[in-house]
């Protein structure tokens, strides 16, 4: 690691008399041109020489040598510390996730969590907060369009960095993700053998590798089926089940109204998370269709609610969430251990039925395969 050696060089010039006690060490901005590193690596680097009692930090007045020797001693410790920056997390998807970390890190290594609530500057803060004080990143970043900028400035350094949920292509990272395309895929396909022949998308506007890979399984399962498939039964519009939404769940209930009555062919839909599903659920109520008498709903996530036997379970494609959390620490703590090389994990979902879909009503696939598709 990076800010390991240059501890050491540093320990080493100040226990040579190189930086005597009670002299300031180079500004921040000569170490990093000295050692070539990034501002992350270096403030690691000097909170090592302050815990060991070999400098002082002061706001305005910059590190000073207090002593040759060390004076507080880090005490040899099994313990660490690997830290988790996470968009948000509730019980459709993510508090499993950490349940999964939280098992996999075990006794010996304390999980420290922050949320982002999606946005850029605090995950950027965040994730340089943490990387002064842990082992390894989780980070479940707000978009797949661009990395964030601290993870690009830690990687070439070799500090341990797991995505989740999301892929850069072209970037050596290790990322954990469910295989999106396989389980948009099987959604879709349950709906077809089911007898529906229109399958519609619903996702939310955001701009991640999940919902693009969703909608790959769902392209895929049309050309497997032989479908005709028209991109406009593709909605991306959702935008209240975002972190940080502006837009109430009413404005989406309106826009979904409006897509459905625009397609009065798709008699089943694939809706990329539990909220979204009961969104559309709502709309369709607005025009009349009830699930699954009139139109079946297969979503991503559902919430356990072990203990309510009432509550209206969707089928639904589960990701296996623990597994995801616990894959994601174990490779940070393999990099921790120095192993090197990037890893891309897909770890698998399974469709489990529900109460929300069936076969179309007689006489609606016949209807609905008279009707013109369009590509």
């Amino acid at each position: 690691m990076l800010y390991q050696t240059t501890f050491e060089d540093l320990r080493s010039r100040i226990t040579s008399g190189e930086f005597p006690v009670g002299q300031r060490l180079p500004s921040e901005a000569d170490l990093l041109a000295h050692y070539d590193i990034s501002a992350i690596t270096l403030r690691r680097a000097l909170d090592m020489l302050r815990e060991d009692g070999y400098v002082a930090r002061r706001p305005r007045v910059g590190t000073t040598v207090v002593s040759a020797e060390p004076t507080t001693g880090r005490q040899p410790t099994a313990r660490s510390e690997i830290g988790v920056v996470l968009t948000n997390f509730d019980d459709t998807f993510g508090t499993r996730v950490l349940e999964g970390m939280l098992d996999e890190a075990g006794t010996e290594t304390d999980v420290v969590v922050k949320r982002t609530h999606g946005d850029h500057d605090a995950e950027d803060t965040a994730i340089r907060a943490l990387a002064g004080r842990v082992r390894g990143l989780v980070v479940l970043p707000s978009s797949s369009e661009f990395i964030p900028p601290a993870v690009l400035e830690l990687l070439p350094e070799g500090f341990p960095v797991v995505i989740l949920d999301r892929r850069y292509e072209g970037i050596p990272v290790s990322d954990i993700s469910t295989d999106n395309i396989a389980a948009g895929a099987a959604a879709t396909e349950h709906l077809f053998g089911l007898g529906h022949r229109t399958v519609a998308l619903v996702t939310s506007d955001s701009r991640v590798t999940s919902n693009d890979d969703r909608r790959r399984g769902w392209v895929g399962a049309h050309a497997r089926h032989d479908k005709a498939l028209d991109d406009r039964l593709a909605f991306h519009d959702v935008e209240s089940t975002l972190p940080g939404a502006t837009d109430s769940p009413d404005d989406d209930v309106a826009r979904l109204t409006a897509f459905i009555e625009a397609h009065p062919e798709a008699t089943a839909f694939v809706a990329g998370e539990y909220n979204i599903a009961l969104l559309l659920r709502d709309a369709l109520e607005r025009v009349g269709k009830r699930v699954p008498d009139d139109v079946s709903i297969v979503c991503f996530d559902h919430p356990d609610a072990t203990f309510d036997r009432r509550l209206f379970r969707f089928t639904h494609i589960a990701q296996d969430q623990p597994g995801v959390g616990r894959q994601a620490v174990a490779q940070v703590l393999r990099q921790a251990r120095g192993e090197s090389g990037s890893r891309k994990i897909l770890v698998p979902a399974q469709l489990v039925p529900g109460a929300s879909t069936a076969p179309p009503p007689t006489g609606r696939a016949g209807r609905a395969a008279r009707s013109p598709s369009r590509r």
